[in-house]
C-alpha cells in the first residue's frame, strides 16, 4: 500500500472533512468501520484476505510492523511461530491466587485455536515474561500493558523476503499487570479475580501479536475494561476463550506483507546511516515493535541496550508518508553521529 500526500483543504474541504467524520460515525453505529491499522484485506497476497476467518475479523485494525526496503518501508504482520511452546515466566512476587489466575489465562489462550502453547520456565530462560508493576511514573494507565518484539531475519545485510512475506516472527514479549485500579470515587482497590483474569487475557493477546483495540465486535482485545472484565468472568466460569482477531492473525503466515510506503529522501538517508552504523557496531537485530500510537525499529547491543528509531502517530502515519519522521533514542543518536554516509545512500 503506497501512501499519498494529502492536499491542503480550504473552507469547502473542511466542510467535506466534517461530513466525513459524520459518515464515519454513522458507519460505526451501523456495524461498519474502516480499517484502523493503515491497511486492508485487499492488501494481503494470494487471496488471503478473502478467507472467511480473516474477512470476518477486525485484524486490519492491528498496526503492521515495518522494515526498510528499497526506498521505503515494507509493512507486514508478525506473530509467534507456533513451532514449539513459548517459554514463559510468571511474576516472582505473585501469590497463590495470582498464580492460579495467570495460569488460567495461559491455559485459555492455549486452547483458543491459535496453535500456540506455553511452558513455564525461570525468568532468565523466558521469551515471554509476566510481571506485576507498581503504580507510579511509567506504570500502565489502565490495568496493564504489553510489549512484543518482532525479530527480522537478514542475510548478507539484506532483509529476507520470500513468497510475499518477510522472514520474521515474535521473539520476545513482556506483559505488565497492576494489582490495583482506581474506582469512580478515586479510591485504589485491588482487582477482583475476573478483573485480573480479563486484564491478563487482554495483555497476553497483545503479547501474541495483536497490537490494537478493535473498533467493533466482541473481543477480549476491546479497549473498555468493563467488557474485558465480563469476558474474564466467562473464562473463569469455564467458557472457552474465542477471539476472531487473534484467530485471523494466526491463520496467516508470520511476516505476510500487507503494504509498502515510499519515503522522502531525508528519512531514507537517516535510515541508511542508522543501518550502516548498526552493522559497523555489530548490533543484534533488527527488531520491530508496534502499538496503536507509535512504532519502533531497533537493534540491541550485547548488554540488551536498544538503539532505536521511533515513529509517532503509527499507524496513522502510513497514509501520510511525507510526515514520517524517525526519532532516535539516546544510543541511536550516538550511533548516527558516529556514522555519516553520502547523501545518495539508502538501505
Amino acid at each position: 500500500m503506497k501512501g499519498k500526500r494529502r492536499q491542503g483543504r480550504g473552507r469547502s474541504g473542511l466542510a467535506r472533512a466534517g461530513l466525513a467524520v459524520w459518515v464515519g460515525w454513522l458507519l460505526i453505529a451501523g456495524g461498519c468501520a474502516a480499517p484502523g491499522g493503515g491497511w486492508d484485506y485487499s492488501d494481503l497476497p494470494g487471496g488471503l484476505g478473502e478467507e472467511p476467518r480473516v474477512r470476518d475479523s477486525r485484524l486490519f485494525d492491528s498496526a503492521p510492523h515495518l522494515v526498510p526496503w528499497e526506498g521505503g518501508l515494507l509493512l507486514f504482520l508478525c506473530r509467534w511461530s507456533g513451532e514449539g511452546p513459548i517459554p514463559v515466566s510468571l511474576p516472582p512476587d505473585a501469590d497463590s491466587r495470582e498464580l492460579r489466575i495467570l495460569r488460567e489465562a495461559l491455559d485459555a489462550w492455549s486452547t483458543a485455536g491459535l496453535g500456540i502453547h506455553f511452558r513455564e520456565v525461570p525468568s532468565e530462560e523466558a521469551r515471554l515474561e509476566i510481571l506485576f508493576v507498581s503504580r507510579g511514573k511509567g506504570s500502565p494507565r489502565g490495568t496493564g500493558d504489553a510489549l512484543a518484539d518482532c525479530g527480522i531475519e537478514r542475510e548478507e545485510g539484506q532483509v529476507v523476503v520470500r513468497g510475499e512475506r518477510v522472514r520474521a516472527e515474535i521473539v520476545w514479549a513482556s506483559v505488565h499487570l497492576v494489582r490495583r485500579a482506581e474506582d469512580p470515587l478515586g479510591r485504589w482497590i485491588s482487582l477482583e479475580d475476573d478483573e485480573l483474569l480479563g486484564a491478563a487475557l487482554h495483555e497476553l493477546g497483545h503479547a501474541l501479536g495483536y497490537s490494537a483495540h478493535p473498533l467493533l465486535g466482541v473481543s477480549i482485545m476491546q479497549r473498555t475494561t468493563d467488557e474485558v472484565r465480563k469476558m474474564g468472568g466467562r473464562v473463569a466460569a469455564g467458557k472457552s476463550l474465542v477471539d476472531p482477531n487473534l484467530e485471523a492473525l494466526y491463520s496467516l503466515p508470520s511476516g505476510v506483507i500487507v503494504g509498502e510506503v515510499r519515503l522522502s529522501p531525508e528519512p531514507m538517508r537517516r535510515l541508511a546511516r542508522f543501518e550502516a552504523g548498526a552493522r559497523r557496531a555489530g548490533l543484534v537485530g533488527p527488531y520491530s515493535r508496534v502499538g496503536d500510537t507509535s512504532a519502533r525499529y531497533f537493534y540491541r547491543d550485547a548488554q540488551g541496550t536498544p538503539f532505536a528509531l521511533g515513529v509517532r502517530g503509527w499507524p496513522r502515519a502510513i497514509s501520510q508518508p511525507a510526515k514520517i519522521i524517525f526519532e532516535a533514542n539516546a544510543p541511536a543518536q550516538i550511533l548516527l553521529r558516529m556514522d555519516a554516509l553520502p547523501e545518495s545512500a539508502a538501505p
